[in-house]
């Protein structure tokens, strides 16, 4: 799918927030139905919100930022043939937590290989470009971010908001992110980028913004380490 297909149809359900049916033109269902097998999460029908439905949630909370997860399962008709058609707040929280993160993270993994496959990204000499920098995110300010992520600080304390530090890689052609790695904004990006040496596609070619990441991915002994310009 290229680039500006995928936009037309994240901007087409997005202008649409009281379905959820025309999320199958963008991820296949049978990706979520693996996704859940390959995290191991057992989904039951009977429950009024099973996981295969809790993991479209997710995703379409991706869609609908605005939205809580409360909203989302309200308004958009994802509930089990003759239910009720809204759930308390507290049930959603507590499916969310039975979902866990390894079955959206699987959802990624899945959809950027089948997407980077059917692209057919444009190479140069044989080798697929990637690219590799770092970003901070805000994340809303309460004491439990505080305490995973940290923050910036000056000489009169902590920043406005707890940040998370992401490192990701990307097909450069497209900007189709292609992995990522996160921890708390004190992590080192350096350390953060090793993590992605090992999902790095073979017969590519990985740009590096910083030069203490260059230096990380080479260094660090791994007899996989990709081609890398700094």
């Amino acid at each position: 799918m290229r680039l500006a297909r995928a936009l037309e149809l994240t901007h087409n359900i997005a202008s649409t927030p009281h379905s959820i049916e025309g999320l199958d033109s963008l991820l296949d269902p049978s990706l979520v139905e693996q996704a859940l097998e390959q995290a191991g999460v057992a989904t039951l029908r009977k429950r009024r919100l099973p996981l295969e439905v809790m993991l479209w949630c997710v995703i379409s909370m991706a869609f609908f930022r605005r939205m809580s997860a409360w909203d989302v399962v309200s308004r958009m008709n994802i509930m089990l043939p003759g239910q009720r058609p809204l759930v308390a707040p507290s049930a959603v929280v507590q499916a969310r937590q039975r979902l866990g993160s390894e079955a959206v993270r699987q959802v990624f993994d899945l959809t950027q290989k089948s997407w980077h496959e059917a692209a057919g990204h444009p190479t140069w000499a044989g080798l697929r470009l990637l690219g590799v920098d770092g970003v901070v995110w805000r994340t809303p300010d309460t004491p439990e971010n505080r305490a995973r992520y940290d923050s910036a600080s000056n000489q009169h304390g902590d920043t406005g908001f707890p940040q998370v530090r992401m490192v990701c890689q990307m097909e450069l052609t497209s900007h189709m992110l292609i992995g990522s790695a996160f921890d708390g904004y004190r992590s080192n990006e350096m350390k953060l980028a090793e993590q992605l040496i090992e999902t790095t596609p073979d017969h590519s070619l990985t740009l590096l913004i910083a030069a203490s990441i260059l230096w990380g991915c080479c260094t660090n002994g791994n007899k996989r380490a990709p081609s890398v310009i700094g």
